[in-house]
């Protein structure tokens, strides 16, 4: 509840600053609002209205008023989602809208105006249409220890558990979605259904209650606990006592309420995945099982019938099978294709849409085994930007991986934008984020499918590492409330300029310099995509960037930049061809590792310059403020640290080369030496904030432990000036394969 008490104090703060500004123009008014009081999506705009209104020292009455506003809908040839705002006269203005969401961003935009303008007087005309027409946040759920989604060995997924069965979370966070114009929520899993749905023909498989591990979950175990027992008593404990009953009315009353707000529901799964029902009824995870097809193909029929609110299925031919490619596709089909078809054959009217990712598969195989789906819409997906969405606006992937399959079967493809680069550390970067939407492939699209957005290794569920008692708890999307607003709002309005940015700035922190918050903010956010670039990995176990850190623990230069090259496309130099370039003469035909450190160098000076300066203008009491700021202090830090880390390396592949250049070495030393304090100064500025915490892809991120890391490999550079290694060429840049 404390999470959600400082969500209604910030939303109705939101727009007391405005008080101060309502003595200009003609304040006062008393305000009538004409809608459909029995449509939610109108109920719920004219709520943020009402407030605005208010907020500026209007007053709102029924039919006696001094100004109207009128909402209307269902406008011709204005399509799904759009709005158009237009003032009548001087003493009205009119919302009309292609659909019930469209009416529901026009209120909210009319009442941003208003609040934003400081009162009736900012009110201008304006018409919009979404960008991109579906905008998804992607959000494995962590329903029970006995029904995990892809990884929940980590804290957040540990702690998140208990946090999927409170009501006011998912309220608060729908809520949210629908401020920032997501309109799509996918949801990430591997077996749920025994514990969400009756299964009168395996009823020893469901179960009741809410579970979580008795022992916490450390490094070394595997995502699927180890074939640990789940459902042996001594494994795990309750941490909610709910009947089946209790939890399938739980989840028909969120999945009613994203429905009644314009938030389509799709469930993802992984397989083979049978939790709960192996070892029963003849049910196993072995892909030729034919009672485990039958079990499957019953679980999504049932599922579909308890919740006639779920949009959409998607599926994976890559995970966990022992099944071959080909055979893959074709049980997929017999299991939950056939499983929604069978739901068809008795719902007719009812479109479900089938998203078949393209992991382990390809455009044609599975267009020929769905061949006969005629349940809805049938799309695909690729992984855009792969595990990396702060990285480039300009993501190779899909032109080389997928695009010549999708224009010959044209089938509608999802971007799946996947997070799995920050996770603690404020982010925000609205140029960066127009410039992304600018380039996504929406021709791929084909105007029917859309993005989702989110990583598999952290669950965006409550905030548990925080040190303040009064911000721990609070949603990650409400911490990261910059990040997740921009990618929602400008996938539906990619006009929005920097000056709705800074808006939205001053009245989230109304005492701050804005445009001071907005260009330190951005010089910090240019860091992650900046590491990025020059050490690509494609996958979420492989690079965790907060903490230097792969699935194994602490990366050396060994692990990374002497291994991996930059992003292919990047223009940046590996530290080999930097070596090969100054040893032989050779022109420096490209971005070099050390510009890459000074224009690290650069976004971190730029950044603790202005933290300085909004510091000495913050009061003590504004703690999300002053915690933002210690954010983008430690990003700087960590900035630094890559700056020394990334020259320091190149100085080294001199040395490696040409032993005789004990210079270079020298050089070397210095920089790995000053990345130890520049890693010291880090954590002091992280822990100032945050306790450890496990991620569920990679490992803990201790920075006072990984510090000691950090020392092993001055040391061993150190070490190096009398027993040289040799320069190992690197892979080359990582952009080919698959992955989840």
């Amino acid at each position: 509840m404390k999470g959600r008490n400082i969500a209604m104090l910030r939303l109705v703060a939101l727009f007391l600053p405005l008080l101060c500004m309502v003595g200009v123009g003609h304040a006062g008014q008393t305000v009538a609002i004409t809608h459909d009081a029995d449509n939610a999506m109108h109920a719920f705009g004219v709520r943020d209205l009402q407030q605005a209104l208010e907020a500026t020292g209007n007053q709102v009455v029924g039919e006696n008023a001094d100004f109207r506003i009128a909402i209307t809908q269902f406008e011709p040839g204005m399509g799904p989602q759009s709005f158009r705002i237009q003032r009548e006269g001087t003493r009205g203005v009119r919302i009309v809208a292609g659909d019930s969401v469209g009416a529901m961003y026009g209120a909210l935009e009319l009442a941003e105006q208003i609040g934003h303008g400081g009162g009736l007087e900012a009110v201008h005309d304006k018409a919009r249409k979404p960008y991109i027409l579906r905008r998804g946040l992607k959000f494995n759920i962590p329903m029970d220890a006995r029904a995990p989604s892809y990884d929940d060995t980590g804290t957040s997924a540990h702690e998140n558990i208990p946090v999927m069965w409170e009501w006011e979370f998912w309220q608060e966070f729908l809520d949210n979605m629908v401020r920032n114009r997501y309109n799509v929520l996918t949801l990430w899993t591997t077996h749920p259904y025994p514990g969400i749905v009756k299964l009168p023909e395996y009823p020893e498989a469901n179960y009741d209650d809410v579970h979580v591990l008795k022992q916490p979950v450390d490094e070394r175990g595997d995502r699927h606990w180890d074939k640990l027992d789940v459902f042996d008593p001594a494994n795990t404990k309750v941490v909610k006592r709910m009947s089946l009953n209790d939890k399938i009315a739980f989840w028909q009353k969120v999945f009613d309420y994203a429905e009644d707000h314009g938030i389509e529901i799709y469930v993802f799964h992984w397989n083979i995945y049978t939790f709960g029902a192996e070892g029963k009824y003849g049910i196993t995870d072995d892909g030729k099982n034919e009672k485990t097809i039958a079990y499957i193909r019953y679980c999504i029929t049932r599922f579909l019938e308890t919740y006639p609110q779920i949009d959409g299925i998607g599926v994976a031919a890559g995970e966990h099978f022992n099944i071959p490619g080909g055979e893959r596709e074709k049980w997929l089909w017999r299991t939950y294709g056939l499983g929604i078809m069978d739901h068809h054959k008795s719902h007719p009217d009812r479109k479900i849409s089938f998203i078949f990712r393209s992991l382990m598969s390809n455009a044609d195989t599975i267009l020929g085994t769905f061949e006969d789906y005629d349940a809805g819409p049938f799309h695909t997906d690729h992984k855009y930007a792969r595990a990396r969405v702060h990285s480039t606006t300009t993501s190779p992937y899909i032109d080389f991986e997928y695009r010549e399959g999708l224009e010959s079967v044209k089938v509608p493809c999802w971007l799946n934008l996947r997070n799995d680069d920050l996770f603690v550390l404020r982010w925000g970067d609205p140029d960066y984020v127009r410039e992304f939407m600018a380039n996504v492939p929406r021709d791929l699209m084909r105007s029917e499918a859309g993005y989702f957005m989110g990583p598999d290794g952290f669950v965006q569920g409550r905030e548990f590492v925080h040190k303040d008692p009064d911000l721990s708890g609070q949603l990650e999307v409400d911490k990261h409330w910059y990040r997740f607003m921009m990618f929602g709002r400008l996938g539906y309005d990619l006009t929005l300029t920097r000056e709705f940015f800074e808006q939205k700035l001053r009245h989230r922190f109304p005492r701050a310099d804005t445009k001071l918050l907005y260009d330190t903010w951005k010089a910090s956010s240019q860091i992650i995509p900046q590491v990025n670039r020059f050490f690509f990995r494609i996958n979420d176990y492989m690079f965790s960037p907060e903490g230097c850190i792969s699935n194994r623990g602490f990366l050396t230069v060994d692990d990374s930049f002497f291994k991996y090259g930059p992003l292919e496309g990047s223009g940046i130099l590996s530290v080999q061809e930097f070596a090969d370039a100054v040893l032989t003469g050779k022109p420096l035909d490209g971005i070099t590792p050390l510009e890459v450190a000074d224009s690290l160098d650069a976004s971190a000076t730029r950044t603790l310059q202005g933290v300085a300066a909004l510091r000495r203008h913050a009061a003590l009491n504004q703690k999300e403020f002053l915690s933002t700021l210690g954010d983008l202090e430690a990003m700087a830090l960590l900035g630094r640290y890559y700056a020394r880390k990334i020259r320091g390396a190149a100085e080294l592949a001199v040395y490696r080369a040409d032993p005789q250049r004990r210079v270079n070495h020298k050089r070397a030393l210095a920089h790995f030496n000053q990345a130890v304090n520049d890693w010291e100064a880090y954590a002091r500025s992280a822990t100032s904030q945050y306790n450890s915490q496990l991620f569920s892809r990679t490992h803990y991120l201790d920075w006072w432990e990984l510090l000691e890391d950090v020392k092993r490999e001055a040391q061993s550079v150190q070490d190096e000036g009398t027993n040289p290694k040799p320069l190992n060429r690197t892979d080359g840049p990582s952009v080919r394969g698959l992955s989840r």
